[in-house]
C-alpha cells in the first residue's frame, strides 16, 4: 500500500534518464502540433493530443514517470547516475 500511495502522490525520486526525456520531448512536440492542427476541426482529437502533450512535458520537466515507477523501470544510465550523485540529487534504482 505504501508503494501505491507514493506512486499516486508523485513522492518518489527521478526515474527517467536523458534519452527517455528526449523521446518524450519529441512526442510532446508532435502532440502539440497535432492539437493545434485539430483545434478547430475535431475537438475530441484536440483534447486527446492536448492531454498527451501535457503528460509528456510534465514527465520531462519532473524527470518522473508513475508508469515507470510502478513497473520498476529506471532509464537513468550510469554516467547520469554519477552526475546526479555528485549534485546530491536522489534517483530511483531499477527493481529486479
Amino acid at each position: 500500500m505504501n508503494r501505491l500511495i507514493r506512486g499516486i502522490t508523485y513522492s518518489y525520486n527521478r526515474n527517467i534518464g536523458w534519452q527517455d526525456r528526449t523521446v518524450r520531448t519529441i512526442v510532446g512536440i508532435g502532440a502539440t502540433v497535432g492539437a493545434i492542427y485539430f483545434f478547430s476541426s475535431n475537438i475530441t482529437y484536440f483534447i486527446l493530443f492536448g492531454v498527451l502533450a501535457i503528460a509528456q512535458f510534465g514527465t520531462v520537466l519532473s524527470a518522473r514517470c508513475f508508469i515507470c515507477y510502478f513497473t520498476g523501470q529506471c532509464t537513468i544510465d550510469s554516467k547520469e547516475r554519477q552526475n546526479l550523485e555528485s549534485k546530491g540529487i536522489k534517483y530511483e534504482t531499477q527493481k529486479k
